[in-house]
């Protein structure tokens, strides 16, 4: 049987320990620090780009690989196993065009998928590990894809943000929506809908009691949902304190799960959030 591989790019929140032991491939994405081109989580990092933001007032940029990238990409790992299989992970194609150069790159190739995920950052990573487990039961890269294509709406994700600062600044919301948010003191939850991220409740207050009633809203009542009793946490200001908190809280009104992930998004995803995000994602039953 030809090995399968499984390759998740710098959107793709699945922390380095998980991706060196299931063996999950990893593609950093463009990052520019003003001027300077970086690759995401290799030779940049997010309190790098939330240190550039509070020193220049300006956001670092994304960009999406093209076509040449993705069979460079690949090329190499068909120099290293010729007939390997090859799973490529995208977030929401909502979002951006990472999944239609790399759709356009696997015409050029045969048995590589690029997948769509609908979802996006810890979404995604829960997507991963479902491939993994597929893969390790002797699944074929066809037979992977296919399972992904028909579980891949079961993944819930939401998040809730400490600022829209930086949302304003990328052009994503207007300046009255944000000076209307500053000034009531609002942060701002967005949920993952049909491959979308869609406005949802505005919390008020200081932001330990702004996570406490995100986590209360997204999880009470969930666990027999839950698969694998397992929740992934993102933390754009990753920090134990603040994850040690989280997993209380989760312990509080879901007391199911006992195998929280935390994860510190990589700069493609926080500098379109900024810092002290926090979000969740799990994989329901069917």
């Amino acid at each position: 049987m030809n090995n399968v591989l499984i390759i998740g790019d710098s959107t793709c929140d699945l922390p380095i320990s998980y991706r060196k032991s299931l063996n999950v491939g990893f593609m950093p994405l463009p990052v520019n620090v003003g001027d300077e081109p970086r690759l995401d989580m290799y030779d940049v990092f997010p309190d790098e780009i939330f240190e550039y933001f509070t020193k220049t007032g300006k956001l670092c940029t994304t960009s999406a690989p093209n076509v040449n990238d993705y069979v460079e990409f690949w090329t190499a790992l068909r120099e290293e196993d010729p007939n390997c299989e090859i799973l490529h992970f995208h977030i929401s194609s909502e979002m951006t065009v990472t999944h239609a150069e790399s759709e356009k790159a696997t015409h050029q190739f045969e048995n590589i998928y690029s997948i769509d995920t609908r979802s996006v950052s810890v979404g995604v990573a829960v997507i991963l590990l479902e491939a993994c487990r597929l893969r390790d039961e002797g699944k074929s890269a066809k037979e992977i894809y296919d399972e992904i294509e028909r579980v891949k709406h079961l993944v819930k994700v939401g998040f809730v943000l400490d600022s829209v600062e930086y949302l304003y600044k990328g052009g994503r919301c207007t300046g009255l929506q944000a000076l209307g948010a500053n000034l009531l003191g609002l942060h701002p939850a967005i949920n993952m809908v049909d491959g979308a991220l869609v406005p949802g409740k505005k919390y008020r207050g200081a932001l330990v009691n702004v996570y406490r009633d995100f986590i209360a809203d997204s999880l009470s009542g969930k666990g027999d949902e839950i698969t694998a009793n397992r929740v992934f946490i993102a933390n754009t200001s990753y920090n134990e304190e603040t994850n040690s908190y989280v997993a209380q809280l989760i312990g509080d009104v879901c007391d199911s799960v006992d195998d929280i992930v935390f994860v510190q998004p990589g700069c493609s995803i926080c500098v379109h959030c900024g810092p002290k995000t926090l979000g969740y994602a799990y994989l329901t039953k069917e």
